[in-house]
């Protein structure tokens, strides 16, 4: 990693490694070094459940050493030799074997760039001896075909314990000195791997959650990332059925945590990684049978802790008055609900067994019970969808805006309802009922949105949003692709596809031509119909469900017909007698312990403290939101007892003080922070370090007073040090003449910005108090804090006025206040 580049990037933290959590093992001792790549950005990769079971599974075991990958973005992409693990700084071919995400199609050209970027060969017939073996599972996985040319094996399944056996089958052959071919050939004979050298039928791993009550360690970001929470998994599969959904079917059959597990890591987890939300995660997390006693449960502890729970994914049909107010605990929330279909014919084709006025109540209830915000998820483009499933989509907006009026008025509700519905796009994908059936053509779709927005325009407080019908298309074609696709990406990486899940960098015309060049129409392709006895690019791999029964439910939608869900009766679909496996529902479970009515008001009395603070090393890559996003983390992990903001969202009561620019770092940042417990400074520091990586400590604590004034006007004076950051690049003369130049200046002038967004040149000469060369560094006390008399600067804007081509290690070393005392 060359410390350089950081300073040309938007976002430097994502590169750095070190969040608190994160293992850092060492690289030499570990018998298998793995490197767990995702295809996609930080923001997205750190958040990603599945990444952060296996990491802490791997790193758990003393044997094994995981180390992280994510897809830098172009600003960092183009200054890089060669990508790395995020903690061993190593690069990532020197790993024994690297190990992608299959979460989304559209991200396997980036995938393919990754392995460039890694000077490792793209095509797999391409790698020598010296060349990680590549490995690759997720839901992409499910079919491998696109991907055959690339990856050198595929997990399929579950991988808590199939990755702990391909880590030790590869020690074991490691220490034999196979050849690397040899290797792949002998873990290819494990359940669960797929390789195309064999051309095997590969059965997917099942797992049971319930044997497993440890709440995953992981990397705790500083940044706020997509999904900035705990995650804990309650229950993996669903026995819903819904004919469109992959994830239901793939990820059966359905294996629920015991509640009192659920209850351990949740605690557990909310302590050590100091968040203040936790996610209790399902494809239908209110189909778990324990969901509200748990949530009961929780919030007896959580509320007073200011740590609120969300749900995901909810059944409509499940969710009742209570639920509803246990999960307003702490925070106003907006509910996320999934009718899918607008009208029952449709939701019957779809086996969604739900009935309107299912859905109007559930809306209503969520509404009378303080929840004015309520986001829908709906299809378009179905199969069998016709024109008027549409208008019964918009009469059922209607009824419920009508509905919520009268309840509005009936009950006196401060706020009127406001529906926010998210209209995603048809895409038939494998192992479902609908794997068979086409995607409606772009024009179509194009038209049959316009269409519903038209419909939906007389209607107050309803938003639409739906997806690109073109992402869709690539989506429908991709998930259903067999050996050509290899051609396909293959080609879209020579042309500079990369990070392609998001929509700007996305060029249409270059995906439809380049498709073309290699033989693929991708209209055609979305828009094809399988007939139900050919066989299917995917059919390699066995997920347990009879393809006769796949057959079966895609006449039973044709037919309208609904069936039962699986949970409540078995649907004879193949899974539990073809993979030996069983349903795990969890036994009724009654909390003993009531919510309590919250007592603290305005009136609770609080105490303040000042806390002088490092932020050293990886912690001057962090702006200053996403220091106070350390700042409220550690707080939440520290156990004190925080004194709270009044309100729907409630936060921890404290200041920053003085903002620190980005890449500098500093020896005396000062926060105030407000507690309702009157403790000593010294077991302060104490609780607050216990929970603080090691580039942040606590080296002072004072109990302060009203009187004593907030940090941003007490502070107006503040000591920086600048070192080159090359060793060499100014000599000792070099700085002298900066400071000498500063000294003899009558003026000197900055550009400044005010708030109406006016330049204007601002003359700081009195800003700048002191200046002075020390042991090959230059000194200057320096004006931060606010006053009409002498303008307030960054120490960043002053050097670069004197030598902007040299890249400067700033710190700041001491605040002091108007009289030049030392805070």
């Amino acid at each position: 990693m060359n410390i350089k580049n950081l300073y040309n990037v938007k976002k430097p933290y994502q590169y750095i490694g070190g969040e608190y959590l994160s293992y850092n093992k060492d690289f030499n001792t570990a018998k298998v070094k793995i490197a767990l790549a995702f295809p996609d950005k930080y923001e997205i990769a750190i958040s990603n459940l599945g990444q952060k079971i296996l990491y802490d599974i791997i790193n758990s075991d003393e044997r094994f050493m995981a180390d992280r990958i994510y897809a830098p973005d172009f600003d960092y992409k183009e200054t890089l030799d060669s990508l790395y693990g995020l903690e061993s700084k190593k690069n990532a071919k020197d790993f024994d074997i690297i190990g992608f995400s299959l979460q989304y199609e559209l991200a396997y050209p980036t995938l393919l760039e990754m392995l460039k970027m890694s000077n490792i060969e793209v095509l797999r017939k391409d790698r020598d001896e010296n060349s990680p073996i590549i490995m690759a599972g997720g839901p992409g996985a499910f079919n491998p075909k696109p991907l055959e040319n690339f990856i050198d094996l595929f997990m399929v399944g579950d991988g808590e314990e199939l990755i702990i056996d391909v880590l030790e089958k590869y020690s074991e052959l490691k220490e034999k000195s196979l050849k690397r071919n040899e290797i792949i050939l002998e873990l290819a004979k494990i359940e669960g791997i797929y390789s195309s050298e064999l051309k095997n039928k590969t059965k997917k791993r099942v797992y049971d959650i319930s044997k497993n009550n440890k709440a995953p360690l992981a990397p705790v970001p500083y940044s706020s990332s997509v999904h900035d929470r705990t995650i804990i998994e309650i229950r993996r599969g669903c026995g819903r059925m819904c004919r469109f959904c992959q994830a239901g079917h793939v990820n059966l059959p359905i294996r629920e945590r015991k509640a009192q597990d659920v209850i351990s890591m949740v605690k557990d987890s909310i302590c050590k990684t100091g968040y203040d939300e936790y996610s209790l995660l399902s494809l239908s997390s209110n189909d778990y049978t324990n969901i509200e006693s748990v949530i009961e449960e929780l919030s007896c502890e959580m509320n007073k802790k200011k740590v609120s729970v969300s749900l995901p994914s909810q059944r409509i049909d499940r969710y009742s008055q209570k639920l509803a107010q246990l999960v307003r605990g702490v925070r106003s929330t907006t509910v996320t609900l999934a009718p899918e279909a607008g009208s029952q014919r449709l939701r019957n084709v779809i086996n969604k067994n739900l009935t309107e006025e299912q859905i109007i109540d559930t809306i209503l209830n969520c509404y009378k019970n303080g929840t004015s915000n309520v986001k829908l998820y709906f299809m378009i483009g179905l199969p069998t969808e016709a024109y008027e499933d549409l208008d019964e989509m918009v009469e059922l907006f209607s009824k419920i805006k009508y509905r919520s009026k009268l309840m509005r008025k009936e009950l006196e509700l401060r706020d009127a309802l406001n529906l926010t519905c998210t209209v995603s796009i048809f895409v038939p994908k494998p192992f479902t009922p609908f794997q068979w059936c086409a995607q409606f053509s772009q024009e179509e779709i194009r038209e049959r949105i316009k269409y519903l927005l038209d419909k939906v325009k007389p209607i107050k407080g309803i938003k639409i949003n739906y997806h690109s019908s073109f992402t869709s298309k690539l989506e429908c074609a991709m998930t259903r692709a067999d050996e050509r696709y290899n051609d396909f990406l293959y080609a879209l990486h020579k042309k500079g596809v990369y990070l392609s899940t998001w929509d700007e960098n996305i060029d249409k015309q270059l995906w439809e031509d380049t498709a073309l060049e290699c033989g693929i129409d991708i209209n055609k392709e979305a828009q094809r119909k399988y007939d139900l006895n050919e066989d299917l690019p995917w059919d390699v791999i066995d997920i347990g469900l009879d393809k006769n029964w796949l057959i079966e439910q895609y006449n039973n939608a044709m037919a309208f017909k609904n069936i039962t869900p699986c949970e409540f009766n078995c649907v004879q679909c193949g899974v539990c007698k073809n993979l030996k496996t069983h349903k795990v529902i969890d036994n009724k479970y009654i909390s003993e312990t009531k919510i309590e009515e919250e007592t603290t008001t305005n009136q609770t009395r609080f105490y303040t403290y000042r806390i002088k603070i490092t932020k050293k090393d990886e912690m001057k890559y962090i702006s200053h939101l996403d220091w106070q996003n350390t700042i409220i983390k550690m707080l939440f992990r520290s156990g004190l007892k925080l004194y709270f903001s009044q309100g729907f969202n409630p936060t921890p009561r404290f200041s920053l003080g003085i903002a620190l620019p980005l890449f500098v770092e500093s020896e005396c940042e000062l926060i105030d922070i407000e507690l309702i417990e009157n403790i000593s400074p010294l077991e302060l520091i104490k609780r607050l370090n216990n929970v603080l990586p090691s580039n942040i400590k606590v080296l002072d604590a004072k109990q302060i007073t009203r009187q004593d004034g907030a940090i941003d006007i007490i502070a107006q004076w503040a000591s920086f040090t600048f070192e080159p950051l090359e060793q060499g690049i100014l000599k000792f003369e070099d700085l002298l003449y900066i400071k000498d130049r500063i000294s003899s200046s009558n003026e000197i002038f900055i550009e400044k910005i005010n708030k109406k967004g006016i330049k204007k040149l601002v003359n700081i000469k009195s800003s700048i108090k002191a200046v002075d060369v020390t042991d090959n560094k230059i000194t200057m006390i320096l004006k931060v804090g606010q006053s009409e008399e002498i303008p307030s600067v960054k120490p960043d804007d002053v050097i670069k006025l004197y030598n902007n081509d040299v890249i400067f290690k700033i710190k700041r070393t001491a605040f002091y206040d108007k009289d030049m005392n030392e805070l």
